[in-house]
């Protein structure tokens, strides 16, 4: 994972149930190179609340240069999330949960660029834009309409 001291670049802190967190990073790097102020925290079934949000709170203050730190988690409900929502009061912190690569490499685009707030709703849309239903891409917008209710009607009638 990069470290690096510019000034004026927002922190990124992954957070995720089991290895995931450090997988994104590493597969974010392979197609970025190495990235600045990021870092990653696995949590564990074992790890007791206290532990892990001393090395949410340990890691935001390693990536923080003062502009704030986003914190991408994997799952919406999930601890990861809930122990990140904790330091919103506390911190210049943004939380976006569902965290995926295009929403890393939106990142590397933004770190330097923007506020926190605006790169926070960049990457949430950066991350939806990327969730496609691959059979559908380049299909006129009527037939994946005709395709969605004939899906519906299909599974009612079962």
């Amino acid at each position: 994972m990069g470290s690096g001291g510019e000034i004026g670049m927002v922190g990124i802190l992954i957070v995720s149930h089991g290895h995931l967190a450090e997988a994104l990073v590493s597969s974010a790097e392979v197609l970025v190179g190495p990235m600045e102020k990021i870092k990653a925290v696995s949590i564990w079934p074992g790890d007791k609340k206290e532990e892990i949000q001393e090395r949410i709170e340990k890691e935001i203050k390693e990536v923080d240069n003062g502009e704030g730190v986003i914190i991408l988690t994997d799952l919406l409900g999930g601890t990861p999330t809930n122990l990140s929502l904790s330091f919103l009061h506390d911190r210049h912190v943004a939380v976006v949960t569902g965290v995926n690569i295009p929403m890393l490499l939106a990142l590397a685009s933004y770190q330097k660029q923007k506020p926190l707030e605006e790169i926070a709703r960049l990457v949430k849309k950066a991350g939806q834009r990327s969730i496609t239903l691959a059979h559908t891409i380049g299909m006129p917008e009527k037939k994946k309409r005709w395709i969605r209710w004939y899906s519906f009607m299909r599974k009612r009638n079962e």
